[in-house]
């Protein structure tokens, strides 16, 4: 149940300023969106850990229907803390086509930030003491090391920042890429199988029929009992 009343239906120009009210809603009335494009699955137990420890500080923005538009490993991490209500934001003055354009950007937009890691380095070892264990919102142990304040020598070296940067960048990348990839094979229906299993065996086709994509296919039908092509 919302517990304030909402304003629906009003389109707003881009250059009217609109200010948000939070409310309360009941997480049963909150819909995950069907086609949201993110896998959130890794973040959630880091959210829910960040949410038990300083509160729900960022709402859900839901549309008109209690769609979430953004918000989703929020509503998963409540979800997984028991609670039964959440803050919320009503995103009904955009337009349907504006949901599920801002959907996107603003988790495209999220990808663009990147460390300062000479601040980051001198807020954890600020941070060093208080008690909080890093690891369980996000970073390793490995990150926690390398920023304290008795690290390596050539930790936090020009190898070192190369190395933490291209770990940010493959982060970010694995963030981007699907959990599942569509394999398409010859004249037969396209099917998913899962990301990491598709790298290994595909890798290993590519070996066994040198590169020549018309063996792997007639390798594959061979496998699964099938026809060769033109049969």
């Amino acid at each position: 149940m919302v517990t304030s009343t909402r304003r629906r239906g009003h389109s707003r120009t881009s250059r009217e300023l609109f200010v948000p009210e939070v409310i309360q809603t009941d997480l049963g009335d909150i819909t995950p969106y069907e086609f949201n494009p993110r896998d959130n699955e890794a973040a959630i137990e880091s959210t829910a850990n960040s949410i038990r420890s300083f509160g729900f500080l960022v709402p859900i923005i839901i549309d008109s229907d209690g769609v979430i538009v953004a918000g989703h490993t929020r509503y998963a991490a409540a979800h997984q803390l028991g609670y039964t209500q959440v803050p919320t934001i009503d995103a009904s003055h955009l337009t349907p086509e504006q949901v599920r354009q801002f959907r996107i950007i603003d988790n495209k937009v999220a990808e663009q930030a990147r460390w300062d890691f000479d601040l980051l380095a001198g807020e954890l070892q600020a941070l060093a003491n208080t008690g909080l264990d890093w690891t369980n919102y996000g970073f390793s142990q490995e990150e926690i090391d390398c920023f304290g304040e008795v690290v390596n020598e050539d930790c936090l070296g020009a190898g070192g920042m190369a190395d933490m940067n291209a770990t940010a960048a493959q982060q970010r990348a694995d963030r981007r890429a699907p959990s599942q990839t569509r394999f398409v094979l010859g004249d037969l229906p396209s099917f998913f199988i899962n990301q990491e299993q598709y790298r290994t065996w595909a890798g290993e086709l590519r070996n066994l029929c040198d590169y020549d994509d018309a063996e792997i296919i007639r390798h594959i039908k061979s496998l699964l009992q099938l026809p060769p092509s033109g049969e």
